[in-house]
């Protein structure tokens, strides 16, 4: 009685997903799957189950082939049995499906398509490709033995064929010779020989054995004399033939025998996969999600519907219940759907313990309990001559007897089938028999007592079936904290009841109500009525996240396309500005060979030529420049003031320099930073320290005698083009080698004016502090 499965309609859930299943054993495990109450276990179902829809979702469904349980056959392997042809064709399948199986995994790990419950189905599996090969090296896919399985059965089938081809040359030539002699010029098997028809008349003039006659007596089947040896080594070769196969299936059978452990693990894990399978591909014609479990009582069901109704149509209802809402009383007209509700979180909790995914939001919650007990509909048993009331009087009974913590209890109609006024007070001592366990319950009733009395109780609410009393008709959804009228008044009116009665019986009503029965009727259609301005503002507040998301979206997608066409303007950019550097190292090739050109000159070309490019000078700024402003020169990082204009050629000042730039080789934006004003001093001032940055210092450690003029004509060029006056050149102490590179490019160089070693706090012998002219 722990679980009453059948009144909750679990039954037939599991034939639906038992239909599913690839073998019988699956299919009965499925139909007797019962609810589990160990929150792991139920866990980790789940959890396979759900990562089963993705892994049919996006890879498709694992390929069992149907009946595919040789669970018997592996059995026969275990007492040496030799297999028949047929049941190595079904051994042959099942490795041929294991294959399939492997491969569909394989193909899973190449698109990272990642189930980590189902792994270790996955690591357990054994490979039988050698088993599948030699079956297949001897047997056809229709069970025929191949020519070459063995070099005796090859043998023997050639000779067999040869004697075959002799045989009919021979009948074809007895035919010809003795045609006058037959009833039709053909060949036809009698008894399992080839025989000739002949003519009764003429039956001795032909040697050989009668095999048959025909049904007039007028034609006598012989086979000749003349084939009669040949047909006897072909008997005798089909004996050789017929032994050979059976060596050749005794070692087939040998090989399956050697694997069958092997083979039984895999058929283990393909039986769990489909087990998981089947539920996995319900929950997916379903719709279904996996939803979170708990052990607290805590039943909360969003969007939830009977997965026995038509999904497309099915009105969702939305319920909670927990530790201070224990039991829910549901009221309503009759066919409102108050029925559907109790059922529905009966068999979605039910469907939750046996690891199934339910038609309900993600986001719902199902407490797990050990014993669900029903009460739903009307059993009525006549041949135990027990009445409506008596068959739930009787369920009830051994509720109360069983109950226990931890037990979710769905009455229907709790009270109905007697006198109103005693079914009332009975139904109020039943729900007082539950109250002192720690149980989740749900009531549904006519009875506005038990409405009064659910507002009285500190652990027990109540809803309502929606009902749109301008159709008449119900709206099965569930309007939680209201109390529902049956609406038989309106419901008559509808259906035709004169007026005067429908009247007279409103009178009689209202002369018979409470006033405390008159007020919980206005509070629940000021609810009602809350409620609905609570819908419309979640629904208000739903269109504001969807509008924000698409603002978001919008955004998203706009700075992408930015980005995009940044980065489109900089690959074009740095290719113009590739070509113009090989055509200006042209030019300085040409200059060198120049006596005219000046070193400074050249010097400016080729610290020009050595800047990286600056992602920022590759996208356009529109900035209004006007003469007298100052901007910030970026392929030389220098500030200058604006002299001239014309076109967009900008002639700039910066520096001992007077050169003329391009718009996008300026911004304005940048402050201006005065350049250090160079001073020509008749001799160095010893006790300064130089500025230490990457424009006042060259770091030569580490380079090689060879590579330091290059980087003294790089630091140099860099140095006089900026208007520095001093430079602090590190060589370090060392083997020396770079110190004297350093010193006889100095005495060569005709930009140096002074140098010296360093002082104290400068770095002494190991840096030279050179003076710039």
């Amino acid at each position: 009685m722990r679980f009453m499965m059948k009144a909750l309609e679990l039954n037939q859930i599991l034939e639906l997903i038992s239909s599913y299943a690839k073998s019988d054993t699956i299919r009965n495990e499925i139909i007797n799957l019962e609810p589990m109450t160990e929150v792991q276990s139920i866990r980790h179902a789940l959890d396979e189950t759900m990562d089963m829809t993705t892994l049919i979702i996006r890879a498709g469904v694992l390929p069992f082939l149907e009946d595919y349980d040789i669970h018997e056959l592996l059995r026969y392997a275990s007492l040496d049995r030799i297999y028949s042809i047929q049941e190595l064709l079904y051994v042959r399948l099942f490795l041929l499906m294991e294959r399939d199986i492997i491969k569909y995994f394989r193909e899973l790990e190449r698109l990272k398509i990642s189930a980590m419950s189902l792994s270790h189905y996955v690591q357990n599996l054994h490979t039988h490709h050698s088993l599948l090969d030699y079956i297949q090296s001897k047997i056809d896919e229709d069970g025929q033995i191949l020519d070459d399985a063995t070099p005796v059965l090859l043998k023997i089938r050639r000779d067999k064929s040869k004697l075959d081809k002799q045989l009919q040359d021979k009948l074809q030539k007895f035919l010809t010779d003795h045609s006058t002699y037959l009833n039709e010029l053909v060949i036809v098997q009698r008894n399992d020989r080839f025989c000739i028809p002949v003519k009764d008349a003429y039956k001795n003039k032909i040697k050989g054995v009668i095999h048959d006659v025909s049904s007039s007596k007028q034609t006598v089947y012989i086979e000749p004399e003349a084939t009669r040896q040949i047909t006897a080594q072909i008997e005798q070769l089909k004996i050789e033939e017929e032994k050979e196969i059976q060596k050749i299936i005794a070692l087939l059978s040998e090989e399956v025998h050697r694997a069958h452990e092997s083979l039984k693990d895999n058929l283990d894990v393909f039986l769990g996969l489909d087990f998981i399978s089947s539920k996995a591909q319900y929950a997916i014609k379903l719709n279904a999600n996996k939803p979170s479990i708990n052990e607290t009582g805590r039943i909360s069901l969003i969007k939830a519907k009977h997965p026995l109704l038509d999904q497309s149509i099915a009105v969702p209802i939305t319920l909670e219940l927990n530790q201070n809402v224990k039991t829910l009383l549901i009221t309503g007209p009759n066919t409102g759907g108050k029925t559907v509700a109790l059922k529905t979180v009966g068999l979605l909790t039910l469907m939750t313990q046996c690891g199934l995914m339910i038609p309900a939001s993600e986001a719902s919650d199902i407490a797990i309990f050990d014993q669900v007990f029903a009460d739903i509909g009307d059993e009525q048993s006549i041949l135990q001559s027990l009445s409506t009331f008596s068959s739930h009087l009787n369920k009830i009974i051994s509720m109360i007897e069983n109950v226990k913590d931890n037990t979710l209890i769905l009455l229907d109609e709790l009270g109905s089938g007697t006198d109103p006024n005693e079914g009332v007070s009975l139904a109020i001592a039943i729900l007082n028999a539950f109250k002192p366990y720690d149980l989740r319950m749900m009531v549904t009733t006519h009875y506005s007592e038990l409405k009064s009395y659910a507002y009285e109780q500190p652990n027990m609410t109540t809803a309502s079936v929606a009902f749109d009393k301008k159709t008449l008709k119900p709206l099965y959804y569930l309007q939680m904290g209201t109390t529902g009228s049956s609406h038989a008044f309106l419901i008559a009116r509808r259906l035709g009841l004169k007026e005067e009665v429908v009247q007279d019986a409103e009178t009689i009503y209202q002369g018979r109500q409470t006033d405390l029965a008159k007020v919980m009727e206005k509070l629940n259609d000021e609810m009602l009525y809350i409620e609905k301005q609570k819908e419309n503002l979640a629904d208000e507040i739903s269109e504001n996240r969807k509008a924000k998301t698409e603002f978001q979206q919008s955004k998203e997608k706009l700075l992408a396309d930015q980005d995009k066409m940044i980065e489109k303007v900089r690959i074009k950019e740095e290719k113009a500005l590739d070509a113009l550097k090989d055509e200006v190292r042209e030019i300085i090739i040409e200059l060198q060979k120049k006596n005219e050109v000046s070193k400074p000159e050249l010097a400016a070309i080729k610290y020009k030529l050595n800047q990286k490019v600056d992602n920022q000078k590759l996208v356009s700024f529109d900035d209004e420049l006007v003469v007298g402003d100052s901007v910030f020169i970026l392929p030389y990082q220098q500030y200058g003031i604006i002299k001239s204009i014309k076109n967009d050629d900008y002639r700039i000042i910066f520096g001992k320099f007077d050169l003329v730039f391009k718009s996008y080789d300026l911004r304005k934006e940048i402050e201006k930073k005065e350049p250090k004003k160079a001073e020509k001093h008749e001799r160095v001032n010893i006790g300064s320290t130089p500025e230490k940055s990457g424009k006042f210092e060259l770091d030569l450690r580490g380079y090689r005698f060879e590579e330091v003029k290059e980087a003294m004509d790089q630091a140099i060029d860099s140095a006089i083009l900026s208007g520095l006056e001093t430079m602090r050149i590190i060589h370090g102490f060392g083997s020396g080698a770079v110190r004297k590179a350093v010193y006889d490019y100095i005495k060569s160089s005709p930009y140096i004016k002074t140098h010296r070693f360093g002082g104290d706090g400068e770095g002494l012998n190991g840096v030279t502090i050179i003076t710039l002219k």
